[in-house]
């Protein structure tokens, strides 16, 4: 008898501390969106991006011309010169494959570069709209990395966030 009064109590006690918490959710990825910055982040990205491209297609050029400029006089070389326009072209592949590997670590460095200060703005929108609505949790519905499968559209603090962002 103690037992089942002591399971209730517990019960009752558990149950009524969830009661009391509130649960929201927003949409971050619908946030950036509508946000100027995010825009103006974006245009900044893409033209680094296309002026790596535009390098890494330089580069590539130069590769296939001297690839095929050594197929093409290849039986006329003598084997010194060859075999230096062969290691000239490996090093140039080399050099490639590093400056590939450098542009990617560039490019996400830069995206971190100009898109930390907005996500920084975002969160402290959260933060301030969750205290001021005395949320408990608020979950970001914009992925699926949470595991989050339902959700209550009535806590939905996407509207709120805007609005404390002026967007």
């Amino acid at each position: 008898m103690k037992l089942t009064q002591l399971i209730f109590f517990l019960s009752f006690i558990i149950t009524q501390s969830y009661a009391q918490q509130l649960f929201g959710h927003i949409n971050s990825q619908e946030i950036v969106s509508v946000m100027p910055e995010a825009a103006t982040a974006q245009l900044s990205l893409q033209q680094e991006l296309e002026s790596l491209e535009d390098q890494a297609k330089m580069m590539m050029e130069e590769y296939e011309s001297q690839k095929n400029d050594l197929e093409l006089n290849s039986a006329t070389l003598t084997d010194v010169i060859r075999n230096d326009k062969l290691k000239s072209l490996q090093n140039l592949e080399e050099r490639i494959m590093l400056f590939q590997q450098s542009a990617q670590e560039s490019i996400r460095l830069k995206e971190a570069e100009l898109f930390e200060p907005i996500l920084t703005k975002i969160q402290t929108a959260i933060d301030i709209v969750a205290k001021q609505k005395g949320y408990s949790y608020v979950f970001d519905i914009s992925s699926n990395a949470g595991g989050l499968v339902y959700k209550d559209d009535s806590f939905d603090m996407t509207e709120l966030v805007k609005k404390q962002l002026n967007l």
